[in-house]
């Protein structure tokens, strides 16, 4: 679950362009670095409700963006596996590496006389030589091309595609899950204030629920003044 508790610290990361501990954070809720896991955890845990929707202003209009229409075709992990001489490689959707993404990161591993080696960070893959590269690209790219075919999001004739870059897998995350880092603190002292909210709280509770939380208590608050007046 994304609890309040982390879209305050995404929000937080965003607003001072801390964009390697946004990556860093949605990994570890993800508890995966894939971009196929990623994306589905963003989808699934931005919807919860039905009426959950991402206002986006276009072309100075208000998209609304509902689930149906927010990340678009996003395809099934799988993995294949290529041999060259004596080396095996595992190809499948790249992960995020060292805060960055590339097509070189769809290589996973390499066999060698029953030797498996895990290829985890930038240096594992400076390692790999270029005309290894080159022989596995035909066998890389339609898995870069899959990813081509997902749509951030779909909104009748406007649509944005999604490739292989870092500052569109943050700017997706700031779709999904950042806010006004000033209002969220109100929200969270007006709680806390009025209700008896902790700091746990707020780390049980998902940015939905706290959304019912406040509103319930604004309309007490207000029948309450009501009534004495």
């Amino acid at each position: 679950m994304v609890s309040y508790n982390d879209i305050t610290k995404l929000t937080f990361f965003y607003e001072n362009k801390q964009h390697n501990k946004i990556l860093d954070y949605i990994t570890n809720l993800c508890k995966s670095s894939n971009i196929i896991d990623i994306l589905n955890f963003i989808k699934t845990e931005r919807y919860q409700e039905e009426t959950s929707n991402i206002k986006i202003n276009y072309d100075n209009k208000e998209l609304v963006v509902f689930q149906e229409n927010f990340l678009v075709n996003i395809p099934e992990k799988t993995t294949s596996t290529v041999t060259l001489g004596d080396f095996e490689y595992e190809i499948s959707y790249p992960d995020i590496i060292d805060h960055n993404i590339s097509t070189v990161y769809c290589i996973k591993k390499v066999n060698y006389c029953g030797e498996e080696h895990y290829l985890t960070t930038q240096e594992d893959y400076n390692l790999i030589p270029a005309r290894v590269f080159n022989e596995l690209k035909e066998h890389i790219d339609p898995y870069i091309k899959s990813l081509t075919k997902i749509l951030v999001y779909k909104v009748g004739h406007i649509e944005s595609r999604f490739f292989i870059d870092r500052a569109l897998i943050i700017n997706i995350v700031y779709l999904a899950f950042v806010e006004l880092y000033k209002n969220i603190i109100q929200e969270q002292l007006f709680l806390m204030k009025e209700y008896n909210f902790t700091y746990e709280s707020f780390d049980r509770l998902s940015f939905h629920e706290i959304k019912h939380y406040l509103k319930a208590g604004i309309k007490n608050i207000n029948e309450r003044n009501n009534s004495e007046t």
